[in-house]
C-alpha cells in the first residue's frame, strides 16, 4: 500500500485501484458521481489491463534491462 500511496504508476499500483473501484461500484458509493463505470469489471481488468500490462513490463524489462547489461557487462568480455 505504500508503493501506492507514494504515487508510482505501474501494474502493481493498478493491482490495488482497479479492484478497489470495482468493490465500490458494487456498493453504490461512486454513484452519485455522476462517472460511467459500465466498463469497470474483472474481466476487462484482467483482459484490458493486467495482461497486456504484464506482457509489457516482461518485454520491457527483457529488452530494456537486458540490452542495458548486455551494453554494460557482456559485450566487450570475449571470451
Amino acid at each position: 500500500m505504500t508503493f501506492v500511496a507514494l504515487g508510482f504508476e505501474h501494474c502493481v499500483a493498478n493491482t490495488y485501484f482497479i479492484p478497489l473501484g470495482i468493490f465500490l461500484k458494487s456498493t453504490g458509493a461512486v454513484a452519485a458521481s455522476g462517472l460511467d463505470l459500465t466498463n469497470l469489471t474483472w474481466g476487462n481488468f484482467v483482459t484490458v489491463n493486467l495482461i497486456p500490462v504484464t506482457l509489457g513490463n516482461i518485454v520491457g524489462g527483457a529488452l530494456f534491462v537486458g540490452m542495458t547489461y548486455w551494453f554494460v557487462y557482456a559485450k566487450d568480455n570475449k571470451q
